[in-house]
C-alpha cells in the first residue's frame, strides 16, 4: 500500500483553495480529522462571499439527511451568487451513500458539494468510491505517528511563522500525543503569549503557558535512563508518582515501551545492515535532532539487555492491571521497574 503524504496532499489543495480554485466535489476523511477539517474550513471560507452564505450555503449532517436530499440540495441554482455550496458533516453517518453515484453522472457546475467524514474513511469497495476517484477530489488524512510528532511540530510552528526548540516540541508532544487539534491550540495560545518578536519559541515558554514541567517528564526520565542518571531517574519517578493524575503510570509506561522499542528496533538495524548506531537511528526513524537519548540507550543497554527492559515494562503494565501488584502503589511499581533498568 503506498505511504499517504498527508501534508503534501494538504498543502497543495489549501493552495488551490486559497487561490479560489474550487472543485465541485470534495471527499475529506481520514482517521485524523485535522486536515479534513481545517480543509472544509477553508472552502467554506472561500466558497462564497459573507454576504451571498444565507441563500447559498447549506450545511447538513449524515444522521439527518439522505442522498436524495442531498441531491437535491445540489441541484439548486445559486441565488445571486456564483455558485452554491453543500456541505455534508459526519457523512460516515448517511445511510446508502452508493445512492449519490447518481448525481456524479450530472454534477452541477454551480455547485461544490463537501463531505466531509470525522476520523473515518469511506468504504473504498463500493462503487461510489471507485466512481468518485474518477471525478472528485478526494484527501485522505492518515494519523500521524507518535515518534514524528516532534517534527510534524517543528513544522507546524514554521507555517506559523515561528520556529519551535526541539525540547519544546518533545514537551508538547508529550503533552498531547499525536492530537493535532490539540497542539494547533496550544500553538496559538503560546504565539499569543510571547511577544511577535520572538522567533523562537522555548521549553520555559511551553511550561510557563501550557503547564508541562521541564525538569520532570517522560522525555526526561527516557534520558536519564539512557545515560544511567539514577538519581534523576529515580526523583523523575516519585514526581510522577506524586501526580498520578497528570501522569498515569500506563502512560508513562507507554512512553518507555515506544522507547525502548525503538531502541531494540536500531539494534536490529545495526546486526541486520552493519550500520552505525547513527546511520541505524535515521533508518528506524529517530530524527537526528531526537536521537541523542536513543544514540546513548543504545550504547547503555545490549540487544539482549534491551529485550529484557521491554519485558519488564510489560510485566509492569500487567502488575499495574491485577492483582498480583499486592499493596505496591503505581509509584512503587515504576520506582522498582526504574531501579531494575539502571541495575543492567
Amino acid at each position: 500500500m503506498a505511504k499517504i503524504d498527508t501534508v503534501g496532499q494538504y498543502e497543495s489543495l489549501r493552495r488551490e483553495i486559497e487561490a479560489g480554485n474550487l472543485r465541485p466535489v470534495y471527499i475529506l476523511m481520514g482517521e485524523e480529522p485535522f486536515y479534513p477539517e481545517r480543509l472544509c474550513g477553508l472552502i467554506m471560507e472561500k466558497a462564497l462571499q459573507p454576504h451571498e452564505r444565507d441563500f447559498n450555503q447549506t450545511v447538513l449532517y449524515g444522521a439527518d439527511t439522505t442522498a436524495d436530499e442531498i441531491i437535491s440540495v445540489c441541484e439548486r441554482y445559486p441565488m445571486m451568487a456564483e455558485r452554491t455550496l453543500v456541505v455534508v458533516r459526519e457523512a460516515q453517518a448517511l445511510k446508502k451513500p452508493e445512492s449519490l453515484s447518481i448525481y456524479l453522472d450530472h454534477i452541477s457546475p454551480t455547485t461544490v458539494l463537501v463531505l466531509l467524514f470525522s476520523g473515518k474513511n469511506m468504504d473504498k469497495r463500493t462503487s461510489f468510491y471507485k466512481k468518485a476517484s474518477r471525478s472528485c477530489v478526494i484527501f485522505e488524512s492518515a494519523k500521524i505517528r507518535e515518534e514524528a510528532m516532534p517534527r510534524w511540530i517543528e513544522s507546524w510552528f514554521q507555517a506559523l511563522g515561528r520556529s519551535i526548540e526541539p525540547q519544546g516540541a518533545l514537551l508538547l508532544a508529550e503533552y498531547a500525543g499525536n492530537d493535532l487539534r490539540k497542539i494547533s491550540v496550544e500553538a496559538d495560545k503560546l504565539l499569543k503569549a510571547i511577544p511577535e518578536s520572538q522567533s523562537v519559541v522555548t521549553a520555559e515558554d511551553i511550561e510557563q503557558n501550557v503547564g508541562i514541567s521541564r525538569e520532570f517528564n517522560t522525555g526526561e526520565l527516557t534520558a536519564a535512563l539512557a545515560s544511567g542518571d539514577a538519581d534523576k531517574a529515580f526523583r523523575t519517578a516519585w514526581f510522577f508518582g506524586e501526580s498520578p493524575r497528570q501522569y498515569p503510570l500506563q502512560m508513562t509506561l507507554g512512553f518507555l515501551f515506544f522507547f525502548f522499542s525503538k531502541v531494540e528496533m536500531i539494534h536490529a538495524v545495526m546486526l541486520r545492515d552493519r550500520l552505525s548506531p547513527k546511520d541505524a537511528a535515521a533508518k528506524a526513524g529517530v530524527y537526528y535532532s531526537y536521537a541523542g537519548p536513543y544514540l546513548a540507550a543504545v550504547r547503555r543497554y545490549s540487544l539482549s539487555k534491551t529485550m529484557r527492559v521491554i519485558s519488564w515494562i510489560r510485566e509492569c503494565d500487567w502488575l499495574s492491571k491485577s492483582n498480583s501488584s499486592g499493596n505496591a502503589s503505581e509509584k512503587d511499581l515504576l520506582t522498582g521497574l526504574i531501579g531494575k533498568i539502571l541495575s543492567l
